[in-house]
């Protein structure tokens, strides 16, 4: 199913709603799996971005590690975890809503 995703943080620090409504959102399928992830070395709930488009277009954003619905209201929810950039392991959620 697809959803118009927008990032919450910046490297872990939350972003305000205003800053949050006002960025455009980035239209793609979520796919969640739990699978044996290599940065954690353990397993996790990998959620997953897979574009609109190409099948080998660039995913935009990193996968979010040990995803969770950390909230879900009438027409939105939210899912929370972990997102590795250049090494190291920072909080993230996407807010997800329909399209």
């Amino acid at each position: 199913m697809y959803f118009t995703i927008t990032r919450m943080r910046d490297k872990g620090v939350a972003r305000d709603w205003k800053a949050i409504k006002q960025t455009p959102g980035i239209r793609a399928d979520i796919n969640i799996r739990n699978e044996m992830c290599e940065l954690l070395n353990r397993t996790s709930d990998i959620a997953r971005l897979r574009p609109q488009g190409m099948p080998l277009d660039a995913v935009p954003i990193p996968p979010l590690l040990d995803a969770r619905v950390s909230g879900m209201a009438t027409n939105a929810f939210t899912l929370s975890g972990l997102e590795e950039i250049d090494g190291c392991l920072y909080a993230q959620s996407w807010w997800c809503r329909d399209v």
